[in-house]
């Protein structure tokens, strides 16, 4: 049963943003993830090109989550673009659960009735004017007491994503009832997937901070508590909010969609009208940069010579 509408009229950006770089070494690693770099011709970090994704209406001042290493690395880009935000230190990485926990309760604080919406720091999305507005329609839904997840529409029976089974429509375009998530599968599954009209899970969620306290109180409550204790407990040091490290390492490693979307049953997903890429890869890189008549991604002094 949705809980009562409540009206908003911004959305809080959670950017989440306290990743270690793996995937994309050896240019993204520990030190310096790929978040924080510049891997495409715009010149922005993907962290950089986020924030200003939700700049201005209909967002409000995002609130970022970080490590402590990335810390200054984070105001320094945020300052570049002449964004202003709070940033939330974390003394360890506990996983995205922990994030949202925090940043929920951190926006709940602020506004009672807020939406927000929970954004990797590390996406590609070059399309911001129907990501405004998916964000947007899915802030609507929200507000009614579902918490919406953006799915992406496959473009290829990709092994690398995991996927949603969207179910009853909810009355809106684009938007249904989320019916179940499904592990990364192999490529034969993956082509079921399509064919049965499945979508790519972004990672990216739409809620009311209520609906999501709540839920993390039924379903996580160790990890709502450790999050409440950790900000309770929280100093401020020059323009950050620094956890308190002895009740944030209590709370469980565990990702937003095992502690709560794979268990509630408020869950809903609006299919995106927007690209998207979480550039996990150099191929998923390649596919988003600007190449040549050959084909190549170059940066920097480049000689190609018979080179595809």
């Amino acid at each position: 049963r949705a809980e009562a509408p409540m009206t908003t009229s911004t959305i809080t950006p959670l950017i989440m943003a306290g990743g270690a770089g793996t995937r994309l070494w050896p240019v993204s690693r520990d030190s310096m993830p790929k978040q924080f770099i510049r891997l495409l011709d715009d010149g922005l970090s993907t962290f950089q090109a986020t924030l200003l994704r939700v700049k201005g209406a209909p967002f409000g001042r995002p609130i970022v989550v970080t490590n402590h290493e990335f810390r200054f690395v984070a105001a320094e880009q945020m300052q570049a673009l002449d964004i202003a935000g709070d940033i939330v230190i974390e003394p360890e990485r506990r996983d995205s659960a922990a994030a949202v926990a925090v940043g929920a309760l951190l926006a709940q604080a602020q506004n009672p009735a807020a939406v927000a919406i929970a954004l990797a720091a590390d996406h590609v999305i070059m399309d911001t004017a129907h990501f405004r507005a998916d964000c947007t329609a899915a802030g609507t839904l929200a507000a009614t007491g579902l918490i919406m997840t953006l799915g992406i529409t496959p473009t290829a029976p990709s092994s690398a994503y995991g996927y949603i089974e969207p179910g009853m429509s909810l009355g809106a375009p684009r938007a249904s009832r989320l019916m179940r998530f499904v592990e990364k599968p192999d490529e034969k599954t993956a082509q079921g997937y399509l064919e049965r009209g499945f979508l790519w899970n972004s990672g990216n969620f739409v809620f009311s901070v209520a609906t999501m306290r709540n839920e993390l109180e039924r379903f996580a409550p160790d990890i709502l508590a450790g999050a409440g204790a950790a900000i309770a407990a929280a100093k401020t040091d020059l323009d950050f909010v620094r956890l308190d490290p002895d009740a944030f390492v209590r709370i469980p490693k565990t990702s937003i969609d095992y502690a709560v979307m794979e268990k509630t049953d408020k869950a809903g997903v609006l299919a995106a009208s927007f690209d998207w890429s979480d550039i996990g890869s150099w191929d998923s890189i390649h596919a988003v940069a600007v190449k040549d008549e050959a084909d190549n991604v170059l940066q920097g002094h480049v000689v190609a010579i018979d080179t595809t």
